[in-house]
């Protein structure tokens, strides 16, 4: 396999092509969070899955612009052939698998489904992102494209949100903004118990709706939340750890390496390193 790994603090592309005989060429893309405006290229098909929360505006198929809230775990496969524009003031993080149209089904319908994910499928996701950031060896890399690729068909097969549970979403928008708003403080109460009384639902219940929502559970989302939080102040060359610990409200600084070391097998300094390197990288 050849392959390329481009880093810069805003995004990281990966170029592959794989050694299976008449395989094309596909980009993996980990887009930072930043304000864009980008069209898909209508030439080729692409799989997509948000591992962060973002709202803007998109046109799929069509000039008419419509208002998205995209939350984490949305997955979405783009056919070649469909024409999507997506705008957003704020952008979030976004893991995307592009490849040539020669490697799409051909029967597949020019429409842009959209589903939560199977938590399984966002872990894989999560996975890749960490190694795309550690710039791991190729071979890893391309075998979770490859599982990635795989769940297209989950794309497919999952059923619509249920109407009621889709009803649900603006209470829990709540929840979200809720745990956005507390993240930077270690002493606010963002156990189960206190985020499913504010939607008075009960702790169980609140689980189960808040994992068909996100494919996350309320505790990995929290933690989720202060990683991002944290990978954004230590990509700032003005934060000294302590600040980034501080600002992304973990308990330590001993707490953030753990969470980081974890994530991406990198320490908090060798984060800032490949991060502020990347920051000159072409491309």
């Amino acid at each position: 396999m050849k392959a390329a790994i481009i880093p810069s603090v805003h995004s990281i592309v990966y170029h592959g092509i794989s050694a299976a005989p008449g395989a094309a060429a596909f980009t993996v893309e980990l887009l930072a969070r930043a304000p864009y405006s980008a069209r898909d290229d209508a030439g080729q098909a692409s799989f997509g899955i948000a591992l962060e929360r973002q709202r803007g505006v998109h046109a799929i198929g069509t000039d008419r612009r419509e208002d998205f809230d995209t939350w984490v775990g949305t997955m979405s496969f783009t056919p070649p052939g469909l024409d999507v524009f997506s705008e957003s003031a704020t952008g979030g993080e976004y893991l995307a698998v592009r490849w040539d149209a020669s490697r799409a089904d051909a029967g597949q319908p020019a429409t842009r489904p959209q589903r939560t994910a199977p938590p399984a499928l966002l872990q894989q996701a999560l996975a890749l992102r960490g190694l795309l950031v550690q710039q791991a060896p190729p071979g890893q890399v391309e075998a979770l494209v490859q599982a990635l690729l795989a769940g297209l068909d989950a794309v497919h097969a999952a059923p619509a949100r249920p109407q009621a549970l889709a009803a649900l979403r603006p209470l829990y928008a709540r929840v979200l903004e809720r745990i956005d708003d507390e993240i930077g403080h270690p002493d606010e109460d963002l156990s189960l118990a206190a985020l499913s009384a504010q939607v008075q639902h009960t702790p169980l219940a609140f689980l189960r709706h808040f994992k068909q929502l996100t494919a996350m559970t309320p505790h990995a989302y929290v933690n989720e939340r202060r990683l991002q939080r944290v990978r954004r102040a230590l990509e700032d060359p003005r934060n000294a750890l302590a600040d980034a610990a501080a600002l992304a409200g973990y308990a330590s600084q001993s707490h953030m390496g753990t969470a980081v070391q974890r994530a991406f097998r990198l320490t908090p300094v060798g984060y800032q390193a490949r991060a502020h390197a990347g920051s000159c990288a072409p491309g």
